[in-house]
């Protein structure tokens, strides 16, 4: 298993939590989730790996659960953030419906967040906002570089502690996601050219719009030494531009992970 895609389960796994604290922390664990191979494939992959943790925050920058997040400006409520994200990359003979097109190289996205706190700061431990994003797609496998097209919408997040102790946290995040998407993006992962196309698999061209919507649910248990975390997250794929491709075999996904992590180095914030 490559050092790059033990970087992207943790991402995966990280990606439905937070925590507030101003801290490095550094350990390693072991993560095991199962991921479809794209949303709407009738495939997925199971992990079970070693993984590193890695943890900084600042009051300007937050590393882990989205790649990274940015904070850049903030006027009362309003906030303006970076965040990013990443998709895996999938070898088209390990895919039934992609069999003989070509492979799905690493997918990274990267771009701003507006988001308006309801409760909260960023930096609290209880938070809750409605946000509005845009990323640029870009996907490589190492040796070149492709333009993938934009990716965009509304979403909202809250994060809250559940217990509180002198030794530990308990808390829990949800994120709900309204995704959109140009055609360049689209077609990338799920149009099907003229050349490609064929008896079973019919040409498809896809236009720009509604690309699904999502529900995320995490939980994750804090200690000085150790931390443990679960999700489950659901995406919902009916009723959009992409739903009609012969590559959607359903409309719906669901991942889950779980990861336990040792601590082995803490350096709180000052």
């Amino acid at each position: 298993m490559s050092k790059v895609k033990w970087l992207y389960l943790l991402l995966i796994l990280f990606s439905t939590f937070s925590f507030s604290a101003s801290k490095l922390e550094v350990g390693g664990g072991i993560f095991m989730a199962d991921i479809p191979h794209y949303l709407g494939s009738d495939q997925s992959e199971q992990y079970a790996l070693p993984v590193p943790y890695i943890r900084y925050q600042s009051d300007d920058l937050d590393i882990d659960r989205n790649s990274f997040t940015g904070y850049l400006w903030q006027h009362g409520n309003l906030h303006l953030d970076i965040s990013a994200g990443v998709s895996i990359a999938i070898d088209s003979k390990d895919n039934t419906a992609r069999e003989g097109l070509d492979d799905l190289d690493w997918g990274f996205e990267l771009g701003p967040s507006l988001n308006y706190y309801l409760i909260g700061t960023p930096q609290t431990k209880r938070h809750l906002y409605f946000g509005l994003f845009t990323r640029k797609a870009m996907a490589t496998d190492f040796g070149s570089i492709t333009n993938v097209g934009w990716h965009y919408g509304p979403s909202v997040y809250f994060e809250s502690p559940l217990l509180i102790t002198n030794d530990y946290e308990l808390s829990t995040s949800i994120r709900a996601n309204a995704n959109f998407a140009d055609d360049r993006y689209l077609n990338y992962y799920y149009g099907i050219s003229l050349l490609d196309s064929s008896a079973e698999r019919a040409e498809f061209n896809n236009r720009s719009g509604y690309s699904g919507s999502d529900l995320s649910i995490g939980i994750n248990l804090d200690t000085k030494k150790y931390w443990l975390g679960g999700f489950v997250k659901y995406d919902y794929l009916a009723n959009t531009k992409q739903q009609q491709s012969p590559l959607v075999k359903q409309n719906s996904n669901v991942s889950l992970g779980f990861g336990v992590a040792w601590k082995f180095y803490t350096r709180e914030g000052r």
